[in-house]
């Protein structure tokens, strides 16, 4: 009787932990496809939300948390100009969200990717002091980055954003950003479906590449 007992206590919470991680997976899957068509800041703002409630039931998962930073941090770079001091606060809450994301999965190299677009993301309070503050953590956070993962392709892409716009007396501009987009073409190319996992940059790369290669 004991072992039947068992046995069913067993089968019922194999049951609950499977219709848990179904509801997860959906909610997840349309969050994901609500963040791949955003397209103003309203948008991103809205998946920030969603994904912010996903992290709120399921606290252990880190990619609500990192897709609630990254949403969060796309929403500032469309409207920092229009009020810095909103944006400032935004990147704060952007980045207690990817603290939670780090700390349940910090071998992530897509972690380290996002810790450097947020720093980039700060650089503009005040780019010429901030980014002699903040670049030298963004290049580390890139080269963790690739270290964790060498075939990342937004590893690259993000560090040639960042070169593209520095100053060429610091070793910016387009000659030098052009191998990084070069290189995240290719790991691109070899990046196969990602499902939930981060699969951003692929088109905007491929934007910066044809600017850069035309100069």
């Amino acid at each position: 009787m004991k072992k039947i007992c068992f046995s069913l206590v067993l089968a019922l919470t194999a049951a609950l932990l499977a219709a848990q991680n179904d509801r997860y997976h959906t909610a997840m899957t349309a969050a994901v496809a609500q963040l791949d068509s955003a397209k103003g800041p309203a948008d991103f703002q809205a998946a920030a939300n969603t994904f912010a409630r996903i992290a709120a039931a399921e606290p252990d998962q880190w990619l609500p948390h990192y897709y609630a930073a990254f949403s969060n941090l796309i929403f500032v770079f469309n409207t920092f100009s229009q009020d810095p001091a909103q944006g400032l606060r935004t990147l704060d809450v952007a980045q207690a969200s990817l603290d939670r994301a780090k700390a349940l999965a910090p071998g992530e190299s897509d972690v380290a990717v996002l810790q450097a677009y947020i720093l980039i993301g700060r650089v503009m309070e005040n780019p010429m002091a901030k980014g002699a503050e903040l670049s030298p953590r963004v290049f580390a956070e890139l080269e963790k980055a690739t270290a964790l993962d060498p075939a990342n392709p937004r590893a690259p892409f993000l560090e040639g954003t960042y070169v593209l716009n520095m100053p060429e007396f610091y070793g910016g501009g387009a000659a030098n950003a052009k191998p990084l987009f070069e290189k995240a073409a290719g790991l691109f190319t070899q990046e196969k479906d990602r499902g939930l996992l981060p699969h951003w940059g692929r088109r905007m790369n491929a934007q910066y590449l044809e600017k850069v290669s035309s100069k």
